[in-house]
């Protein structure tokens, strides 16, 4: 459930436990981390109580069947521990069309949210990703993004398929904001076909 892995996030991100969330909102620890890990589904006032301990606001978003920066990391992520390389870059590409096609509000609110932290070049890329998209559009861009700098020293290309390809990214076709960060995926990968 998203609003479930948004309230963990937004949790963490606000250092606060989950008793002291659970206290402050009224919800009963054990309830509070069965709604986090998926086995309850909250009501909606449980929803608004949570929300409001955390200190955060639930805005509803018309999205048009895209999903947030930090659904899509949270996916990317999970494929790439798993082997499944294919899928990861599938999904990246995914993102960068669903923003790519976004409207400038509908874009700062895709990548307001920050993902979960990960040792993942992923989550380079995706900064990298919605700097880029976010800058096309002379929308804002969310801070999270503009302090994930990745490593520019230690230059990254993901693996496009199940097999690791001999051909290498041109590093002039490579946007900026992904060479800032050491990632090395050319901008034409990025549009849709």
């Amino acid at each position: 459930m998203s609003i479930a892995r948004s309230l963990r996030r937004a949790r963490r991100r606000s250092g606060a436990s989950l008793r002291t969330i659970a206290s402050r909102s009224g919800v009963g620890a054990g309830n509070l981390s069965a709604i986090e890990n998926g086995h309850r589904d909250p009501t909606t006032s449980t929803v608004d109580r949570l929300a409001f301990a955390i200190g955060i606001e639930l805005i509803p978003v018309a999205t048009q069947g895209r999903s947030s920066a930090a659904r899509a990391a949270e996916e990317i992520v999970e494929a790439e521990s798993l082997g499944q390389f294919p899928v990861a870059y599938r999904r990246f590409i995914q993102l960068a069309d669903d923003l790519a096609s976004a409207d400038p509000v509908t874009r700062v609110l895709l990548s307001a949210e920050e993902p979960d932290q990960s040792a993942s070049r992923w989550l380079d890329a995706i900064a990298a990703l919605l700097e880029l998209r976010l800058n096309q559009a002379s929308a804002p861009i969310p801070s999270w993004v503009t302090t994930r700098l990745g490593d520019p020293a230690s230059v990254w290309e993901p693996q496009r398929s199940a097999r690791p390809l001999p051909v290498s990214a041109d590093r002039t076709q490579v946007p900026r904001e992904f060479l800032r960060r050491g990632i090395a995926i050319e901008e034409g990968e990025l549009a849709s076909v």
